[in-house]
């Protein structure tokens, strides 16, 4: 795959996460999403209102950042910043589970959008070319 099919992919998949968090996020706090709050027993979370920023700002946001860091910055940074977010997604996945169970096939599909969004940094980082990979001329 060439470094620019690469990066481009890795762009579109990190912008369409973001995207898809911050209107999670939206929904809940606007109303257009709801869920039952009996699904927060047991956490220390009374409505979604915490969540709903968590999921918009961390989730969305650092996807949102990866795809423009990938989009501008040069080489690896992209790459770093693309698996950073798809840890994010990954992590904020698994916290939900260990809070309220499986109760959305959207749990399942978000962890396998941040192990593709793994899978893509990986990818761009080894479309770059070894000679220009972390500055290093060889």
């Amino acid at each position: 795959m060439s470094e620019r099919l690469a990066r481009i992919s890795t762009v579109t998949i990190d912008a369409v996460a973001g995207v898809l968090a911050v209107a999670g996020c939206v929904g809940l706090l606007g109303g257009g999403i709801q869920f039952p709050t009996e699904w927060l027993l047991g956490t220390p979370f009374s409505d979604y209102t915490v969540p709903a920023l968590i999921l918009g700002i961390v989730v969305g946001g650092s996807a949102l950042v990866a795809s423009a860091v990938t989009a501008l910055a040069q080489r690896e940074v992209g790459a770093l910043a693309t698996a950073a977010a798809g840890a994010v997604m990954l992590g904020w996945i698994v916290g939900e589970l260990a809070l309220i169970g499986y109760v959305s096939w959207m749990q399942p599909a978000m962890f396998i959008f941040g192990v593709v969004m793994m899978g893509a940094a990986a990818l761009l980082l080894l479309a770059i070319p070894a000679e220009g990979r972390w500055g290093r001329a060889v």
